[in-house]
């Protein structure tokens, strides 16, 4: 017997698996039988083909695999096969719908071998690419709430593209306007332009409110809305690869077929209706669609952006979060050779973390590691890291701290490349240390859940003016600085009245903060917390530079604010608000610089800058030798390289593990 006729037999199926044929890049193809009246099981059959054969035409199916005890039996090469009751309803529909030819992975790809399927991973982009059309299925409810979302995607897509010609029409008339008053100052009139006008004016406001009308929805239609959201198969890891490799794509919801542009559409103009967990299946269906973009537009993104998009995803083994991204990413296949499913977790991650350093040629996948993980390497396969480092990568970028610098990606270690040697499960990188964290604040959560009675907490505060000695330590510091933590002890409590801007003339910080009350999506909206968060930090008696914080921060002028210097506190504001927002600690070093650090931080661990990394790191003495890696942090003057000149005097090895 060859290996190509060598059979496979399945623990708890009789299915007889032929071994697939590497050197043809075969896969395998499921054949539905067309229905019969006088029996309505489903009956098939597997046959082979090989990706090669570009006449080969067949149906990719997408779905979620549903309750594994909730099974149906078909009828496969004469024997009674269990597959899960979602798998059954999408065949029975691409039976109705005259599809025979389908590739479903439930039952093409054999599961008990660990071989095969590892290698089948790694053909799945084709597969899906390779199809004459995919079909998404979605087991739906009743046929009511079916064509009631069928008929509002049709609706409000109609509306939609009504706007689009309203735009169209409104760039139009402005071009009329120019030429009418040109004919006009000739004395000669365009009579066509004057129809065209008046045609124009006399619709717009009846279109106006039929756009307003068709943004409500039935209590049907608003059902229906939230079944199909509610639906398990948008989480599914694999569906972000299956949907995203064909440009023909269809979205069958039980018997109703959609289209995801036509979909999406309808959802953003439906933004008052999706809330809560909803709201992140939407921008998680959003992140997806990204990616489907990249795909056919041939540009697609690095695995790291993929993760990042797709923390919200779910799979049944842990492993796929990463292993089905694989194929639609440019360094996938340099960062997985070839996924293991026997291969541990730790291993697979430490490994794809060395190629990442090699081929990137920095040290930022180790340094900005997630709270929590034991390891120099991060854990690819758990997706709240992956959530930590999207909300990490959008700070990345921006001003150090809280000086107005120029914006522009951080450069810690300059232009140094990482210099690395293995030691078994560790590394030694070679850097330099820049201090020891002698104070950190409380982050936001602990603020407020500090125990501190609420009123002392929401305790209001007023701004001071500082004391003739004050001003002089205070004149070496950089004003956006002070200006920006001095409007974090304004009395941010009181209600906002029409006096305020003529509370206390002179002084600028009422005048932002009257700014800001009337400004949507600003920092004011944290207010509340800011304060509690501040008042805990005086109540737990932070020092910055041996002064308490009220004070260090205390503003030294109140010369009225020129507008650069409003939009540089309100940038510098926001991005207090979003370290905080993350959980981060303000804190100083022993050698006076002031940070952001990570939640996990303390006193007494070490500030390190590692060659190739772009943000100093957090590391905390083991008592067995060596460090481990709390994460990256944002330390006042050093983002830009500041500190590398004079550093490499002091460059040494350092142990992590």
């Amino acid at each position: 017997m060859t290996d190509e006729s060598a059979l496979c037999v399945s623990a708890d199926r009789a299915i007889s698996y032929r071994l697939l044929s590497a050197a043809r890049n075969e896969i395998r193809i499921l054949v539905i039988e067309p229905p019969s009246p006088d029996d309505n099981r489903i009956r098939c059959h597997l046959e082979h083909a090989s990706l090669y054969d570009l006449d080969n035409d067949f149906v990719a199916l997408s779905y979620c695999w549903g309750d594994h005890n909730a099974l149906k039996r078909i009828v496969l090469a004469g024997n009674l096969v269990p597959i899960t009751f979602n798998l059954y309803k999408a065949l029975d529909e691409l039976r109705r719908r005259g599809y025979y030819r389908v590739w479903a992975d439930d039952l093409c790809i054999n599961r008990y071998d660990d071989e095969e399927r590892s290698h089948q991973v790694l053909r799945m982009g084709a597969i899906y690419r390779a199809a004459s059309l995919v079909i998404s299925h979605l087991r739906g409810p009743g046929q009511a709430w079916q064509q009631a979302l069928a008929e509002a995607v049709h609706r409000i897509t109609r509306r939609a593209d009504a706007s689009k010609r309203d735009g169209k029409d409104r760039v139009q008339a402005k071009k009329d306007a120019r030429r009418w008053r040109k004919s006009t100052r000739n004395g000669s009139p365009d009579r066509d332009i004057q129809r065209r006008r008046s045609t124009y004016y006399g619709e717009i406001s009846t279109k106006l409110v039929a756009r307003r009308s068709v943004m409500e929805l039935s209590a049907a239609e608003e059902t229906a809305l939230f079944l199909f959201l509610d639906n398990g198969y948008w989480r599914r890891a694999w569906v972000i690869q299956e949907i995203s490799m064909n440009p023909r794509l269809t979205i069958v919801w039980g018997r109703q077929a959609l289209d995801l542009g036509q979909l999406l559409q309808t959802f953003s103009c439906l933004g008052n209706y999706i809330r809560g967990k909803r709201e992140k299946v939407w921008n998680h269906i959003k992140c997806v669609y990204k990616i489907r973009r990249s795909q056919l537009a041939l540009k697609p993104l690095s695995l790291v952006e993929a993760l990042g998009l797709c923390y919200l995803a779910k799979a049944q083994f842990l492993r796929d979060h990463v292993f089905a991204l694989l194929g639609l990413t440019h360094d996938g296949a340099y960062l997985v050779p070839f996924p293991s499913y026997t291969l541990p977790l730790e291993d697979i991650s430490r490994d794809m973390t060395i190629r990442l350093i090699r081929a990137t040629g920095n040290l930022d996948i180790v340094v900005s590691k997630g709270h929590g993980i034991e390891t120099w390497y991060p854990d690819w396969f758990d997706t709240r890291y992956w959530h930590w480092y999207h909300v990490s990568h959008h700070r990345l970028g921006r001003p150090s701290l809280l000086t107005h610098t120029n914006y522009g990606p951080y450069r810690a270690s300059g232009n140094q490349t990482p210099s690395l040697r293995l030691y078994g499960n560790e590394i030694s990188a070679k850097g330099f240390f820049l201090g020891t964290i002698a104070d950190c604040s409380p982050t936001l959560d602990e603020a407020r859940d500090s125990g501190l009675p609420k009123a002392e907490l929401l305790r209001p505060r007023s701004w001071k003016r500082n004391s003739k000695n004050e001003r002089l330590f205070f004149g070496s510091e950089p004003a956006a600085t002070m200006k920006t933590l001095c409007w974090l002890l304004v009395d941010i409590t009181r209600p906002s009245t029409p006096r305020m801007r003529h509370r206390r003339p002179g002084t600028h910080l009422y005048t932002l903060l009257h700014t800001l009350l009337h400004r949507k999506e600003t920092i004011i909206e944290q207010a509340p917390s800011l304060l509690q968060w501040l008042n805990c930090c005086e109540a737990q008696c932070l020092k910055i530079n041996d002064k308490r914080l009220v004070a260090y921060f205390s503003m030294k002028s109140s010369s009225p604010l020129s507008p650069g210097d409003r939009e540089s506190i309100e940038e510098d504001c926001r991005n207090i608000q979003k370290n905080l927002r993350a959980n981060m600690r303000l804190g100083c070093t022993d050698q006076g610089e002031i940070g952001w650090f990570g939640s996990n931080t303390r006193t007494g661990d070490r500030i390190a800058i590692l060659l190739g990394a772009s943000m100093p790191c957090v590391l905390r003495q083991r008592p067995a030798g060596g460090y481990t890696i709390l994460g990256s942090c944002i330390l006042d003057g050093v983002m830009k390289g500041e500190a590398v000149r004079k550093g490499l005097q002091h460059v040494q090895d350092i142990q992590l593990h």
